[in-house]
């Protein structure tokens, strides 16, 4: 992956905090941020549906890559002296942090649509999965001065993220295959290239 991925896993940062506080300033943003995490928030849903523990269990070990082998590899690269544990903890407590931020700039901007519409946030349609971001960020955007630079840029966004998902598991199939036999001697480049060409041909 080497240094693209300051790129590929910063610009995604700024971006957040530009949706973030461009998010928060829309009217309208405070009743989305209220049912995200505040008085509207219906804590009760812990208790009385036991699967969003198991949806949020699948999510959060989706996206630390947990057992895709991500984590192994790139521990496997870092000196010795590093301390491993440490650096666990960062890693998933600022994946966490970065999910629970872009709560507040899906929230706010359903909060907003909410009052584009003058319905209650409850009420806007595609409320769930895909839909909070799809479904409601573009429509925001879309709004404001320079809409379709705005969406250009949430798109980007999304693509960038994609792509350090793609890294990480590509890294975590090419380190394992570089210590086989077959592949002991083989370039890394050329072996990020062949499993590069079997995931775009298996995914077509």
């Amino acid at each position: 992956t080497g240094r693209i991925t300051y790129f590929t896993m910063g610009f995604p940062f700024i971006l957040l905090f530009v949706f973030l506080f461009r998010g928060i300033s829309l009217k309208g943003a405070t009743d989305g941020i209220n049912l995200y995490i505040g008085g509207n928030s219906d804590i009760n849903v812990l208790n009385d549906q036991p699967t969003v523990w198991t949806e949020a269990v699948t999510q959060i070990f989706f996206s630390l890559s947990v057992t895709f082998g991500t984590m192994t590899a790139y521990g496997s690269l870092v000196p010795r002296s590093e301390p491993a544990f440490l650096n666990t903890i960062v890693i998933a407590c600022t994946n966490c942090t970065f999910s629970f931020i872009a709560g507040f700039a899906v929230f706010s901007s359903i909060g907003h649509l909410a009052y584009l519409k003058n319905v209650d946030v409850t009420e806007i349609e595609n409320f769930t999965s895909f839909g909070l971001v799809f479904g409601t960020w573009p429509v925001v955007l879309a709004t404001l001065p320079g809409g379709m630079h705005w969406v250009r840029l949430l798109f980007l966004n999304l693509i960038l993220l994609g792509l350090d998902s793609a890294f990480s598991i590509l890294e975590g199939v090419v380190t394992v295959m570089g210590d086989t036999t077959f592949f002991k001697d083989k370039p890394k480049w050329v072996v990020t290239l062949i499993f590069s060409v079997i995931g775009f041909v298996c995914s077509l």
